[in-house]
C-alpha cells in the first residue's frame, strides 16, 4: 500500500535523472567546480584550533558542576590566570618515603621544583615562588613533617591526618597518602605516597605552561633514582587527548590503503574492460577530499577541533566507500548498449535515491547530537553532520563524473585493447564466483520467503532482546581520565596510582560567598553549624580532615587577647590581617578574600568570601560519587543566606555520569520518530516502512545492549558512537526496503530474489568496507577507537543479520498478510453485491452448433 508521498519520490527520481545527464555531458565542469569549492573551503584552516579540556568539554554545559567550578576558579585566581598542578611521588620499591635516602631525595626534588625550575618572562627568570602567591604554603605541612624526621626529632609523635607542632595543629592529610599507622590508629609509622599541590597565578598562561612542562621533564627524568614521580593537570590531560588524536590520525592512510585494495578486488568483472580498478581507487580518495572540505568549513565558523572528530574521518571513509559500491552496482545493471550519458542518468537516478535515504537517516542521527548540551558530543555531531552532507554530494557528483570520463573503454572492441595487457579479456573465475554468489543470494531469498521462517525468528528475537535489555539495565556510567589517553600514556599510570591512594581520603572545597556579619552570634553559629554538617555528611572523614581558618583564628584571639585566661572572646574583624600575616597561620592566607580597610574598621565587609576544605573517604569512581555530591548541594541549600558552593575536581565527571544515561532512550525515541517521518517521504509504502522501522529499533537495541555487555559504559565517547550506530544501523535496512519497494515483480519471492541479487552483495561489500575502514585502529588502540570499532562491528553484524534475514522475513510476512486481506475484502464486496464469483468461458459466446 503506497502513501500519497509517492509523488515526492517521483520528483526525486526525475531530479537525479537530470543530474546524471548533466554530469555525463559536462563531467569536467562538475569536477572543477567541486575542487574549487574544496580550495575555497580550505581557507577555513586559517582559523583551525583545538580544545581538549576534558573537565569542560565532556560535561553538559548546563551541569551544576560548571557553575561550581567557575566559583572556585574565580576565588582562587586572584589577579591572573590560574593553573593547578598535582605531583605524586612514590618510592620505586613501593616502600616508605620516611627512610633516610628516600626522605633526602623527596626534600631535594621539592626544593628543586619550587626554587630552581624557572622560565623566562620578559628577560627575567621566574620560579614557582614568583608565581605562587597566595598559595606558596600549600605544601608546607609536608615540608614540616619531613623536617621533623630529617632533624631526628623522633621523640615527636606525628599523628595523622593532623600533627601537633609546637602546640599548633597542622593538617598533613592533603599531602600524605598510603599511610601506615601504629597500633593506636593515629601515629604515623611511614607513608608511601606524597601528593604536592602547586597553584600558579600569573598574567601569562604560556609562562605557567612552560614551567609545568619543565617540572614534568624533571619528574620523569632519572635524576632522583629512588623515586617514581608523575604529574597531572587540566593542561596535561588535554595534551594526552590531543596526542590520542594526532597518533590515531595517520592510521587513516592505512585505512585508505586497505579500502583501495578491497575496492579494486571488488571492482573486477568477467570482462576486463568492464572492470573499474582505477575508478575505485579514485572513489576511495573522494572521502579524503570531503574530509578536507568538512574541516575547512567547520573551522571557518570558529568551532574548535577535538580529538573525537578523528573518528568522524574514519566514518567518512566508510560512508563514501559504501556509496561507491552502490553506484558501481547501479552502473553495471544499466544496459551497456546505451550511450554513456543515458547510463549515467539511470545510474544516478537509481543510486542517488538510495544514497539520499541513507544520508538523510545519517543526518537525522547526527542532527540529534547537534542539540546536545555536552560540548564534545555536540562538536562530534556538527562535524559528522557536515561530513555526511559533503561526502554525499561529492560521491553523488564526482564518482559519476569519473565514470563519464573513463567509461568509453567499455565500448572498445577487443582488438582495440592494448595487446601488452597481462590480463585476458574475459576472466572466467570472476564469472563463476558471481554465479555462485547470485545463486547463494537466490537461495537465501527462497529461504526467507518461506512462511515457516517466522516461527524460529520470533523466539530468536526474544532472546536477543532479553540480552540487550539486560545489558542496558546493567550499563555502567563512568568516564575516567584514563579512558581519554592512549593505554601507554604516562598519565594513565599516574591516574591509576593516584586513584588508589585517594581511596583513603581526598578533600573537597566549600566556598562561602556571603559570610554575613560574623559579629552576630546567630550568624557565627550558623557558619559553624554549616561546617559541622559537611564534616558529618556521608563518607566524611570527620573534623580532623577540615582545614578551616575560623578555629585557629579563635585560638589566635584567645592567645593574644585574653592574657592567658580561659574566657570567651567576642569575634572581631580587626585582627584578621595580623592573623594571616603570622608565620604560624600563613597557611590560611589563600582561603580568605579580605578588605583590610574594612577589617581595620571592624566591619563585615572585611571578609568578602572564604573557603574551607574537608575530607571524604572510600569513593573514587565518578558514578559512585554523585549521591555524595548531591548531598553536599542539599547542605548548601539549607543555608541559602551564606551562598555556599561545594566542589571537587570529580564533580564534573560525576554530573556527566548521571545526565547521560536517560539520553540513551531519549535519543532512540526521537530518532526513531524522525526516521519514520523520513521513510514516509522516501519509501512511501507501509509494509516497507513498518519492516524497516522494526529492524532499526531491534538493531539499535542490540547494539546498545551488547556494547554494555562488552564493557562499554555510558560516557560522551560511547554516546557519540551510539549516534553513529543509529545512523549506520538503518543503512542496510533502508537499502533493502527501498529496493524491495521499487521492485515491480509480482510475487514476494520474486521481489525478494531480485532485491537481494541487485542490492544484497553491494550491501555486504559496504558493511565489510566499514569494518576495513575502522580496523586500523587496532594498530594504535585507545578507548575512543575501540568504542567506535566495537560499535561498527556490532552494527555490521546485527545490521547484516537483520537486513538479509529478519527484514526479508518480515517483508514477506506482511506482504502476504496484506494481499490475503485484499483478496478477502474483494470477495466480501462481491458477496455483498449479490454476485457470486464465477468463471466466464469464451466458449459461451460461440455460436451454437447445428444439428446433424
Amino acid at each position: 500500500m503506497r502513501w500519497p508521498t509517492v509523488k515526492y519520490e517521483e520528483k526525486m527520481q526525475r531530479f537525479f535523472y537530470r543530474l546524471g545527464e548533466s554530469i555525463g555531458e559536462y563531467p569536467w565542469r562538475w569536477i572543477i567546480a567541486l575542487i574549487l569549492f574544496t580550495v575555497v573551503s580550505s581557507v577555513g584552516f586559517l582559523r583551525f584550533h583545538q580544545i581538549n579540556n576534558a573537565r569542560l568539554q565532556f560535561t553538559a554545559s548546563d551541569s551544576p558542576s560548571h557553575y561550581e567550578g567557575r566559583v572556585l576558579e574565580e576565588f582562587l585566581r586572584q589577579n591572573g590566570s590560574l593553573n593547578m598542578i598535582e605531583v605524586m611521588i612514590r618510592a620505586r620499591d613501593n616502600g616508605s618515603l620516611l627512610r633516610d635516602d628516600h626522605l633526602e631525595q623527596l626534600q631535594s626534588i621539592m626544593t628543586e621544583i619550587t626554587d630552581t625550575v624557572s622560565v623566562n618572562y620578559r628577560g627575567q627568570p621566574l620560579t614557582f615562588n614568583d608565581m605562587c602567591e597566595p598559595y606558596c604554603k600549600k605544601n608546607e605541612p609536608l615540608r614540616a613533617l619531613l623536617s621533623l624526621y630529617s632533624g631526628n626529632y623522633s621523640r615527636f609523635a606525628v599523628t595523622y591526618p593532623v600533627m601537633d607542632m609546637l602546640g599548633q595543629e597542622v593538617f598533613i592529610g592533603a599531602n600524605v597518602y598510603d599511610v601506615d599507622l601504629d597500633e593506636d590508629g593515629e601515629t604515623i609509622k611511614g607513608f608511601r605516597s606524597a601528593i604536592l599541590h602547586f597553584f600558579l597565578v600569573h598574567k601569562s598562561r604560556k609562562v605557567m605552561i612552560a614551567w609545568e612542562n619543565k617540572v614534568v621533564d624533571l619528574l620523569y627524568s632519572d635524576k632522583y633514582s629512588l623515586l617514581n614521580s608523575g604529574a597531572a593537570s587540566d593542561n596535561l590531560v588535554a595534551m594526552e587527548i590531543r596526542a590520542m588524536g594526532t597518533k590515531t590520525a595517520p592510521l587513516l592512510l592505512v585505512a585508505v590503503f586497505c579500502l583501495m585494495i578491497f575496492l579494486v578486488l571488488s571492482s573486477i568483472r568477467r570482462r576486463r574492460r568492464e572492470s573499474k580498478p582505477f575508478e575505485s581507487i579514485l572513489g576511495a580518495l573522494i572521502p579524503i577530499l570531503a574530509g578536507i572540505t568538512t574541516v575547512g568549513i567547520v573551522s571557518s565558523t570558529g568551532l574548535a577541533f577535538q580529538s573525537i572528530v578523528v573518528s568522524t574521518l574514519f566514518l567518512l571513509l566508510a560512508i563514501g566507500i559504501d556509496d561507491v559500491f552502490l553506484m558501481l552496482s547501479s552502473w553495471h545493471r544499466t544496459d551497456n548498449t546505451k550511450d554513456i550519458k543515458e547510463r549515467l542518468a539511470l545510474t544516478v537516478m537509481d543510486s542517488g535515491c538510495s544514497m539520499t535515504v541513507t544520508s538523510i537517516t545519517n543526518l537525522i542521527s547526527f542532527g540529534n547530537g547537534v542539540l546536545s548540551t555536552t560540548p564534545v558530543l555536540q562538536t562530534f555531531a556538527i562535524y559528522s553532520t557536515v561530513a555526511s552532507i559533503i561526502c554525499y554530494l561529492y560521491q553523488l557528483i564526482l564518482f559519476p563524473a569519473i565514470l563519464a570520463l573513463t567509461a568509453h573503454k567499455e565500448y572498445k572492441r577487443v582488438d582495440e585493447e592494448c595487446t601488452s595487457c597481462c590480463l585476458p579479456e574475459e576472466i572466467e573465475t570472476v564469472s563463476v564466483m558471481r554465479t555462485k554468489r547470485e545463486n547463494a543470494l537466490k537461495w537465501l531469498a527462497r529461504l526467507v520467503t518461506k512462511r515457516w521462517m517466522i516461527l524460529p525468528i520470533i523466539p530468536t528475537l526474544i532472546v536477543f532482546w532479553a540480552l540487550s535489555v539486560y545489558g542496558i539495565a546493567n550499563i555502567e556510567t563512568d568516564l575516567s581520565v584514563q579512558k581519554l589517553a592512549l593505554p601507554d600514556s604516562r598519565l594513565v599510570e599516574f591516574k591509576n596510582e593516584y586513584d588508589k591512594s585517594l581511596k583513603a581520603m581526598q578533600t573537597y572545597a566549600v566556598i562561602v560567598s556571603n559570610p554575613g556579619d560574623l559579629r552576630d552570634p546567630t550568624k557565627y553559629e550558623e557558619v559553624k553549624n554549616m561546617v559541622h554538617s559537611y564534616e558529618n555528611a556521608s563518607y566524611a572523614f570527620g573534623e580532623k580532615s577540615t582545614f578551616f581558618w575560623l578555629r585557629p583564628y579563635e585560638e589566635f584571639l584567645q592567645f593574644y587577647s585574653s592574657d592567658g585566661e580561659d574566657e570567651d572572646i567576642a569575634f572581631t574583624y580587626k585582627n584578621i590581617p595580623d592573623f594571616l600575616n603570622n608565620d604560624m597561620y600563613q597557611y590560611y592566607k589563600g582561603t580568605l578574600r579580605i578588605n583590610e580597610t574594612a577589617c581595620a574598621l571592624n566591619e563585615p565587609e572585611c571578609i568578602e568570601k572564604f573557603l574551607f576544605s574537608t575530607g571524604f573517604t572510600t569513593l573514587v569512581k565518578f558514578a559512585e560519587m554523585y549521591p555524595l555530591i548531591a548531598e553536599w548541594r542539599e547542605i548548601a541549600a539549607r543555608y541559602p543566606s551564606l551562598n555556599i558552593t561545594a566542589y571537587t575536581e570529580r564533580s564534573n565527571f560525576a554530573d556527566q555520569s548521571v545526565s547521560l544515561k536517560p539520553v540513551i532512550w531519549e535519543t532512540l525515541y526521537s530518532e526513531v520518530i524522525c526516521m519514520g517521518i523520513s521513510f514516509l517521504v522516501f519509501i512511501p509504502d507501509v509494509i516497507s516502512i513498518a519492516s524497516a522501522m522494526f529492524s532499526l529499533i531491534s538493531v539499535n537495541l542490540g547494539v546498545f545492549g551488547f556494547l554494555a555487555l562488552w564493557g562499554v559504559g555510558v560516557d560522551p565517547l560511547s554516546m557519540a558512537s551510539l549516534l553513529m550506530a543509529i545512523g549506520f544501523s538503518v543503512d542496510i535496512s533502508a537499502h533493502i526496503s527501498y529496493h524491495y519497494y521499487e521492485n515491480k515483480a509480482k510475487s514476494p519471492r520474486e521481489k525478494m530474489e531480485e532485491t537481494l541479487v541487485e542490492i544484497g552483495w553491494p550491501t555486504i561489500q559496504g558493511a565489510l568496507s566499514t569494518l576495513f575502514a575502522m580496523s586500523p585502529i587496532l594498530l594504535k588502540p585507545s578507548y575512543l577507537g575501540l568504542v567506535f570499532l566495537k560499535t561498527v562491528f556490532l552494527v555490521t553484524v546485527f545490521g547484516l543479520i537483520h537486513g538479509l534475514v529478519i527484514l526479508p522475513v518480515l517483508l514477506n510476512f506482511f506482504t502476504s498478510v496484506f494481499r490475503r486481506n485484499q483478496v478477502h475484502q474483494s470477495e466480501s464486496s462481491e458477496a455483498v453485491n449479490g454476485v457470486a464469483p464465477h468463471r466466464i468461458s469464451i466458449k459461451s459466446f460461440a455460436p451454437p452448433k447445428e444439428d446433424r
